[in-house]
């Protein structure tokens, strides 16, 4: 008898895994990772790759699960580095307080915008978003007086809880990893609802949502503006990670393009894709930078492009659903 007709015998049910199995054997090693490790490098892209998987769920909300393909995300990470920080450096305000402020305020001007630009279709939405993004950061670079402009805003090192600033940069591993597993628990909870199945009902067909009564556009604005909310919590916990930010680290285009791409690479519409993307981009991004920062000018970017083109050539559905039916494939499970 062959190992595949032993391992899976004919008329045999496929072998089921554990519910989320997976996700609580992932998260036990991240919380022991920082325990094992203690060089400086490896805490550091770990730190970021939590962050920035972080940052694609909440946009994977809005341009994943409702369709709303955003590249107007960093102006919200950027509202939520800026208020907590102008709030700490002028008011002596904690950043756990400042950056619900920030959340408060990317809700209400993700609302604002969405009542705007929601009724626009396709290229249209994508392009009122971009233009937001400009805008802001745009803003920021000239009230100088206010955010520093282009010099930026230095954050003073002074290790407290209430300022949201620790020596250890493990601390900072742990509080990223607590904001991904939350940004992944709702994730799920919204996949599941009702709420989730009327935004992928709207993401697949429009025309069809409204004809069955669902209401689309509160629907949207609130998962828009929700997505906006948890981008800015992402934003306050760069600032105190690096204890300074400057309009073109958190409100570039470059940095909502990530977030996108982290999301696409990964699973698009998936809880578990946008993690998968985050770290594979986030390690290739700091590799490219550490092997070819300084040689050829462009072929960090060339690289990593190619890289990213030959994983949704190999997989375009993306890596995470991707893994998971290759694995499907050979063991015989059934996810």
């Amino acid at each position: 008898m062959s190992e595949r007709s032993t391992s899976n015998p004919a008329g045999a049910a496929p072998a089921r895994m554990p519910h989320h199995a997976w996700s609580i054997a992932a998260f036990a090693l991240l919380v022991s990772l920082p325990l094992l490790v203690s060089d400086p490098f490896v805490l550091n892209m770990v730190m970021m790759s939590l962050l920035s998987a972080a940052a694609a769920l909440a946009w994977n909300l809005s341009g994943g699960y409702a369709g709303q393909l955003s590249l107007g995300h960093a102006a919200f990470y950027g509202i939520g580095a800026y208020t907590s920080t102008l709030l700490f450096l002028k008011a002596g305000i904690s950043p756990l307080l400042g950056m619900l402020v920030g959340a408060a305020i990317s809700a209400a001007a993700a609302i604002v915008l969405g009542m705007i630009t929601l009724r626009l279709k396709g290229a249209f939405f994508v392009m009122s978003t971009l233009a937001f993004g400009a805008v802001i950061h745009i803003s920021a670079i000239n009230f100088r007086e206010l955010t520093g402009g282009s010099s930026g805003l230095a954050i003073p090192l002074q290790p407290s809880v209430l300022n949201l600033t620790f020596a250890n940069k493990a601390v900072y591993v742990y509080l990223a990893l607590g904001l991904m597993a939350a940004y992944y628990a709702a994730t799920l909870l919204i996949a599941g609802s009702k709420l989730g199945y009327s935004l992928v009902a709207f993401r697949e067909n429009q025309d069809a949502a409204r004809a069955l009564g669902i209401r689309t556009l509160p629907i949207r604005i609130g998962i828009f503006a929700l997505s906006a909310a948890m981008t800015s919590l992402c934003g306050t916990l760069h600032a105190q990670y690096f204890l300074y930010i400057d309009p073109d680290s958190v409100m570039s285009l470059s940095l909502s393009l990530n977030f996108a791409l982290m999301a696409i690479v990964g699973g698009l519409g998936t809880a578990y894709g946008p993690i998968i993307g985050a770290a594979v981009v986030t390690c290739v991004s700091l590799a490219m930078q550490i092997y070819l920062g300084n040689q050829i000018s462009g072929l960090t970017q060339l690289a990593y492009s190619a890289i990213v083109i030959s994983v949704l050539l190999a997989m375009p559905g993306g890596l995470g659903p991707g893994l998971r039916d290759a694995l499907s494939r050979r063991f015989g499970w059934r996810p």
